[in-house]
């Protein structure tokens, strides 16, 4: 390599490239603008921090239980005629069904239309103390919902425990704790109704599978009777052994399925009027002492580490936009001064000696 290849080389690696000391060199003629950058975003996201408004959050916990509806006896019976009328348990008493039924429309929905005891304000309803301003009340019932479903209302769940955790979140401490109990009073209605309606379709069931084995029941004793009436000897007869053994086995068929229903209706009856809950609390909501933490520290650092970087990229922007293009003599001057920094290398600029 001759003595003008190097001084080529690192021309033209200048022209493409940035150089490392070209980084470090723009960082420190453009340190005032970082440091400035830096300082204004950590600033103000201390400000922030300290002058956000404050909020509360309490929580309550649950564990649900398995539906009850339906006996042994009765779903073995149900499968033999090929009805399915449902079981204990089941995925609509697990806890990630709970976790999205908390969060749908229509449990929030009922939340947001209640009013509330608010301190200092009086009882009011959410869109008017969340003081939303919109052209209609749908669009008003919409930004509460959003609000309860982004920021208010958060749900979790425990999976190998079966918990189902409620926090809620507002600016208010009563305000969260009448939340988080009016939604356990929601899941608890809504699995009441849930089982009081499947215990009234399968009274139904029961009802009608009642009176089809009466008249079976019925069908079979008259086949019996019949049979007995015109065999007055049947002992003395194999044929006709076989034959009332046959009867009576259907006789004493049908009453077992007429007993078993008929127990299974009494207890659908009962469940249909039930109204004990299937969900064991097990931490309700409480007040909220105090705020929550402001984490001022936390946002402070991370707002001069935004800042940072920001006035990094600011600080390259501004280089990008003042510095001289190729044929300005300011180049020049920094293109001859870099080549006889490189020439001064002895490894590549020229011998040791």
């Amino acid at each position: 390599m001759t003595e003008s290849e190097p001084s080529q080389f690192f021309r033209s690696t200048m022209d493409d490239e940035i150089s490392l000391w070209e980084v470090l060199a723009v960082l420190v003629r453009r340190r005032g603008t970082i440091a400035l950058t830096t300082f204004l975003v950590g600033a103000a996201a201390a400000a922030y921090a300290q002058f956000r408004p404050m909020t509360y959050t309490t929580s309550a916990a649950f564990r649900p239980q398995g539906s009850e509806v339906s006996n042994s006896q009765l779903m073995a019976l149900a499968s033999q005629f090929g009805v399915n009328v449902g079981g204990a348990g089941g995925d609509e008493a697990s806890p990630a069904f709970y976790q999205e039924l908390l969060t749908s429309r229509e449990i929030l929905s009922r939340v947001s239309d209640e009013p509330y005891p608010v301190e200092g304000v009086g009882t009011v309803e959410m869109k008017d103390l969340l003081e939303i301003d919109e052209e209609s009340e749908a669009e008003r019932d919409e930004e509460v919902l959003e609000w309860l479903r982004e920021d208010a209302v958060s749900v979790s769940t425990g999976r190998e425990t079966g918990t189902v955790t409620i926090s809620v979140k507002t600016e208010w401490p009563d305000l969260s704790q009448a939340v988080a109990e009016e939604l356990l009073a929601e899941v608890a209605r809504f699995n009441m109704d849930t089982r009081q309606s499947q215990a009234a379709a399968e009274r139904e069931f029961i009802e009608a599978r009642v009176d089809a084995a009466e008249l079976e029941l019925e069908d079979a004793e008259e086949s019996l009777r019949a049979f007995l009436e015109a065999n007055r000897q049947w002992e003395n007869s194999p044929m006709l052994t076989f034959q009332h053994d046959g009867l009576m086995r259907e006789v004493s068929l049908r009453q077992s399925v007429l007993t078993t229903l008929v127990q299974a209706y009494e207890q659908a009856r009962v469940s249909e009027v039930r109204d004990t809950p299937v969900i064991t609390v097990l931490q309700s909501p409480f007040f909220p002492p105090r705020h929550d933490p402001r984490r001022r520290v936390l946002a402070t650092l991370l707002g001069l580490i935004l800042g940072g970087m920001v006035g990094i990229v600011l600080a390259f922007l501004v280089e990008a936009f003042r510095r001289p293009g190729d044929g300005d003599p300011a180049r020049q001057d920094f293109q001859v001064s870099w080549n006889a920094a490189v020439r001064s290398i002895p490894f590549v600029g020229g011998s040791s000696s």
